[in-house]
């Protein structure tokens, strides 16, 4: 067989499976792959970097159910999809790569461009992510490039299978813990809790923190709560939790019984089984409200605002105003643990229709900017909440936005706290000297981001007080966004529509693309911080 015929045969393989959407970074050795694919209708998204290649597709099977594709040459431009497929294994989110290699006479024998591809992804692409790995020699274009698309490949129906037994988790006074959540499960779990009528700690994944029919059922306090609850047990629906608490969970609090309910199979600590969703019982004895725990509950998150209405220049007052400035029904997209924890202790909890994205936390800060626009929906806004560090060490990210739908409007809010503060809360680093801690383990910096942001042609804005984030671009007016249609249809190689080519050529008003950065005031943040701390 040829080697275009080879590789239309893969990329038939992939649409057959269905994908629509192929990610490619160009190199020699996968020439054929991207002839065919200059040759189809497919969508194509252009790449310089593998890494951030991945997690834009990530991003785009999270937006689409489908899984997305990513294409790369041979050598170590492969071992760059590593961080993304670990991600999309934890999270069963559908990726394919495609990886161009060298003929196997060169394994082993350290030639250029020759490593091992075959099995590089070891136990992290025998699930969601799928590996095909297509060796080429030369001449690499060996016949007349064309493409046809063909039938997709049928599929054999699911096999039924009995339904597990339900488990019945004897908890007399039990704390629900809810992590994500996928739409479709939301209503059981809501009717689940409803039953049970035990505290829940939701968190901003689970899409019903702000659920109303659940207010008076949900903590508020943020999860120190927790402790001040006389708890015997955990049930832990969702995804694995990132809330500290679940971390105690293996270490100081195994005295708590635990049971997982997930559509994900990872236990997330060292104990306990996961259940099927559709297992959760309906059908329960309903919990004994502990009217004195949510009255301490209410009174601490009142005096928690009250902190930081004194303190407005604070990185919490900052973030609480600014999920209240955000137009409703965006998608919010938190992009590493610092956001997603002050996001859970400080944001409002008013019904505004936000969609909350995040990683699961595998990859840390790699690769959230790049996820984030995979992840960007034309029909509503898009936010994207980030720390500095998050920022720089994905800064390239924005290459890929003049390939976006024209649509699209999005902001990317930058929490410019001078380095990694979360590890200023971790107790046990406190133990070093602060300016070890701030100069190593912190990376303290005095770096700004205009200039970034003018590098890759987007507006930009500073804010450094609660009261100015209700008047700054971007957030404070919706544009229009319910008269937009969701376009998903119609795109032409490269990743632009045919309707966004010619808005781009009639010069319409392009969608609103900014970068805001939050610089917090570090003596008003430790006041917070400190007085937070102190009503426990």
């Amino acid at each position: 067989m040829t080697n275009i015929a080879e590789a239309r045969r893969v990329i038939e393989e992939a649409v057959a499976r269905g994908a629509t959407d192929f990610c490619v970074c160009a190199g020699s050795r996968n020439a054929p792959l991207l002839a065919v694919l200059g040759a189809s209708d497919l969508r194509v998204f252009s790449f310089v970097d593998e890494r951030s290649a991945a997690f834009f597709a990530l991003g785009r099977a999270k937006l689409t159910g489908r899984p997305a594709v990513v294409i790369t040459t041979s050598g170590t431009a492969v071992a760059e999809l590593l961080p993304a497929a670990i991600e999309a294994h934890y999270s069963a989110i559908p990726l394919i790569f495609i990886t161009a290699d060298r003929p196997a006479r060169y394994r082993g024998t350290g030639a250029p461009q020759a490593i091992e591809q075959e099995e590089i992804f070891g136990v992290y692409a025998r699930g969601s992510v799928q590996h095909i790995n297509i060796e080429f020699d030369e001449p690499l274009i060996d016949d007349e490039v064309s493409w046809e698309r063909g039938r997709p490949a049928r599929r054999p129906p699911p096999v039924a299978t009995a339904a597990p037994p339900l488990p019945t988790p004897a908890f007399t006074h039990p704390l629900v813990l809810l992590g994500g959540l996928a739409p479709a499960h939301r209503d059981r779990v809501r009717n689940f809790a409803l039953a049970l009528n035990a505290p829940i700690y939701a968190e901003p994944l689970s899409g019903l923190r702000e659920d109303p029919a659940l207010a008076h059922l949900i903590i508020t306090a943020g999860e120190r709560m927790i402790g001040r609850g006389d708890f015997d047990g955990v049930i832990r629906i969702g995804n694995v939790p990132t809330a500290r608490f679940w971390r105690d969970l293996d270490e100081s609090r195994r005295d708590l019984s635990l049971v997982s309910f997930s559509a994900l199979p990872f236990t997330g600590c060292s104990r306990g089984e996961v259940h099927p969703i559709e297992a959760l019982p309906l059908d329960v004895t309903p919990c004994k409200r502990n009217e004195e725990f949510f009255a301490a509950d209410r009174q601490q998150a009142a005096a928690i605002a009250r902190v930081l209405d004194a303190e407005p220049q604070s990185e919490l007052a900052l973030l609480r105003e600014l999920s209240c400035t955000i137009p409703e029904n965006s998608r919010v997209y938190l992009g590493n643990s610092l956001p997603v924890r002050e996001w859970d202790l400080a944001a409002t909890r008013g019904r505004r229709g936000f969609i909350i994205e995040a990683n699961r936390g595998a990859n840390g800060i790699d690769g959230q900017l790049s996820t984030f626009f995979g992840q960007c929906d034309p029909s509503r806004p898009n936010v994207c909440v980030i720390g500095d560090l998050t920022a720089i060490y994905d800064s390239n990210a924005p290459w890929i936005v003049p390939q976006l739908d024209s649509a699209i409007d999005f902001e990317i809010v930058i929490i410019n706290n001078g380095g990694g503060r979360i590890f200023s809360r971790v107790a046990s680093l406190k133990k070093l000297d602060e300016s070890t801690r701030e100069r190593i383990i912190e990376n303290s910096h005095d770096l700004r981001f205009e200039h970034w942001a003018a590098m890759w042609g987007m507006e930009y804005s500073v804010v450094a007080n609660a009261s100015e984030l209700a008047g700054s671009r971007g957030l404070a007016v919706s544009k229009a966004l319910d008269a937009r249609p969701v376009r998903d249809a119609g795109f032409l190689p490269g990743g632009r529509s045919a309707k966004g080519a010619a808005a781009k050529d009639s010069k319409e008003p392009r969608a609103g693309r900014e970068v805001i950065e939050i610089r917090p005031d570090h003596e008003a943040t430790q006041r917070a911080w400190a007085r937070y701390d102190a009503l426990w």
